[in-house]
């Protein structure tokens, strides 16, 4: 007397056994991704999906070194607090310090400021990405000084680092300007260490993801 084999349930074992495997790879993938720099992972996943065939992979790694090639350039301002390089999957935001690029009540870029946009400016002509100039400063009141408010200040200092990555050969169209005067602290404004860290230049390069740009 022969026995029939159920053979409608053989497919769990390989299914068991590719969804061992893919847990092990997020696994390691998470544990991965607290061992190193965020920006680190990011372009170990861009890699591994332009590999694959994603779209967009390639851009991603296009942006994240040229974002490297900025912190290299610019390490001595780095190492000394005077520029701070964050990396998203939005964005990427270079902050320099107010005195790196201008003297106190001033919108006239200095020659240590010219230096270090200098190095800005030859990573972003080789993008394509849009690229926005905020300006902040402190709170504290402007008595006596060439500009009416914190704000204009702010502004006119955005419209001097636009006019300096226009003249060095960024395209007018990709920049914006804002001057956001005191109105977006990072601390409060009560000691002299945190008003100095309001005093700040952000230059925002918007990612492929959040810019309109079609994907390759």
């Amino acid at each position: 007397m022969s026995v029939n084999k159920d053979n409608t349930r053989l497919w769990m074992v390989p299914y068991a056994d590719l969804m061992t495997v893919l847990v092990i790879l997020f696994l390691s993938l998470y544990g991965f991704s607290f061992n190193i720099k965020k920006s680190d992972y990011e372009a170990a996943m861009a890699r591994m999906q332009k590999e694959l065939g994603v779209r967009g992979a390639a851009k991603k790694i296009e942006e994240i070194q040229a974002a490297r090639q900025v912190e290299e350039d610019l390490k001595k301002q780095i190492r000394e607090g005077n520029l701070g390089v964050e990396i998203t999957t939005a964005r990427i935001k270079l902050t320099f310090s107010s005195p790196v690029l201008f003297d106190s009540g001033s919108a006239e870029l200095k020659d240590l400021g010219l230096a270090a946009l200098g190095q800005v400016a030859k990573r972003l002509i080789k993008m394509e990405n849009q690229v926005t100039v905020e300006g902040h400063t402190d709170a504290a009141r402007m008595l006596g000084k060439k500009f009416s408010s914190n704000r204009q200040l702010s502004l006119m200092r955005s419209f001097s680092v636009i006019d300096y990555l226009i003249r060095s050969g960024v395209p007018p169209r990709r920049l914006t300007a804002f001057g956001y005067g005191e109105f977006r602290p990072l601390a409060p404004n009560d000691t002299e260490a945190n008003r100095a860290r309001n005093r700040r230049i952000e230059i925002i390069i918007m990612r492929q993801e959040t810019n309109g740009e079609k994907k390759t």
